[in-house]
C-alpha cells in the first residue's frame, strides 16, 4: 500500500491563493455585482471556498482595497466609462439620419401594431373558449383591413 500524504491546510490555502493570483496576472475581466467585485463568482470559478478569504492572508491581500483585483476593477470601470462616450457620438450621427421619419408615421405604426395585437388576443381567447366549451364565437370586431 502506498501511503499518500495529505496536504496541510496551509499548503491548500497557498495553492488556492496562487490560483487566483495567477488568474489576476492574466488581466481578466473581473465579474461585478452592483458595481462591486463579485467575490462569490471568482471563488466559484477557481473551486475555492469563499470562507478561506477570512483566514488566508494572501487572498486578503489580493482582495484588499488597494490590491491588484481592485486596481483591475478600476481600470475596467474606466474603460466602461470611456466606451459609452464613443457610442454616444456614433449614435447621435445615426439619430440625425433617422430623424427623417416623422413622429406621426411612428404613431400610426404603433397604433396599427396595437390593433393587430388586440386582434390576436381576441382570436386566442376565442380559440381557448372553443377548446374549453366546444362552442364557437364569431368575430365581433373589425380589423383595419375590413373597414
Amino acid at each position: 500500500m502506498v501511503n499518500k500524504r495529505r496536504k496541510s491546510s496551509q499548503d491548500i490555502g497557498k495553492q488556492n491563493a496562487k490560483k487566483i493570483a495567477d488568474w489576476v496576472n492574466t488581466s481578466p475581466i473581473i465579474p461585478l455585482y452592483q458595481g462591486r467585485i463579485n467575490k462569490t463568482q471568482i471563488f466559484k470559478m477557481h473551486n475555492v471556498p469563499k470562507s478561506t478569504l477570512d483566514t488566508n492572508e494572501d487572498l486578503q491581500k489580493l482582495f484588499a482595497p488597494d490590491g491588484p483585483i481592485e486596481k483591475l476593477v478600476r481600470k475596467q470601470k474606466g474603460l466602461e466609462i470611456e466606451l459609452p462616450e464613443d457610442v454616444e457620438e456614433e449614435s447621435s450621427a445615426k439619430e440625425d439620419l433617422k430623424n427623417t421619419v416623422s413622429n406621426s408615421e411612428l404613431e400610426l405604426k404603433v397604433k396599427a401594431l396595437e390593433t393587430q395585437l388586440n386582434s390576436i388576443q381576441l382570436d386566442l381567447a376565442s380559440e381557448e373558449f372553443l377548446l374549453a366549451t366546444g362552442r364557437y364565437i364569431p368575430k365581433l370586431y373589425l380589423d383595419d383591413g375590413d373597414v
